[in-house]
């Protein structure tokens, strides 16, 4: 159920104090990897497929984070959200190896503080594993992520708490034990509903709309962790 991904080395960061919390829990798209062109290019191909015209990408970046289907059912009402979701997964898995994701700034070496400290690092994500798994993997995210889980996991995905429950359970924590960090809406209600600490990221899809869905803490580096999870 959990994907695994390969090892790489931690950072070493000296001594620091007990860390606030066991653990973090990532949203992937917009929070760890700069997905833009990956996410939105294969929601414009869609629309464009069948006649829509493709609303500016702001305006798709604020739908994004709940279900798939979802975010089809009000970018093209009327029209089948399963087939649309079908062409969405199919043309991301043609460029799943070919296409440029990154991680965002000073994400890799956060998470590898983190755990160097002790931080149990997982994500969940409501994209499918048949690419979410690939795409840390290219990035860079090999063996920082104890688990990662996708849309796949659970029958219910964000915004609702199921497959941030799921996570805690694989990883023998209570919601209490960590935060969960995103750039939506349905990342920060999702973490609400689990329990857990929320914190929202201004560099993603939301921007700094996220500060209206009112996290636990906001953040415009993901590097700000270390500070708000270690207090160094």
């Amino acid at each position: 159920m959990a994907g695994c991904l390969r090892a790489v080395p931690e950072a070493d960061i000296g001594e620091v104090s007990a860390p606030r919390f066991a653990a973090a829990l990532f949203d992937v798209d917009g929070t760890l990897l700069d997905s833009t062109d990956y996410v939105i290019g294969a929601i414009e191909h869609v629309l464009r497929l069948h006649g829509r015209t493709p609303p500016l990408r702001t305006e798709i970046g604020i739908v994004l984070g709940p279900a798939l289907a979802d975010c089809y059912r009000v970018l093209a009402p009327g029209l089948d959200a399963s087939v649309l979701c079908a062409e969405h997964r199919a043309w991301q898995k043609e460029r799943v190896q070919t296409m440029a994701i990154h991680p965002y700034p000073h994400a890799i070496n956060t998470l590898r503080t983190l755990r160097a400290a002790g931080v149990r690092c997982g994500a969940v994500t409501a994209r499918s594993k048949v690419s979410s798994l690939g795409t840390l993997e290219n990035a860079g995210f090999g063996g920082l992520l104890e688990v990662t889980l996708s849309a796949e996991d659970t029958p219910r995905t964000k915004p609702h708490p199921d497959t941030l429950l799921l996570a805690l359970k694989l990883m023998e924590l209570s919601p209490a034990e960590a935060v969960y960090v995103g750039d939506t809406e349905s990342d920060i209600l999702a973490g609400r509903a689990a329990g857990m600490v929320t914190v929202g990221v201004t560099y993603g899809f939301f921007g700094e709309a996220i500060a209206a869905s009112k996290p636990d803490h906001l953040i415009g580096d993901i590097a700000e962790l270390t500070s708000l999870l270690l207090g160094v």
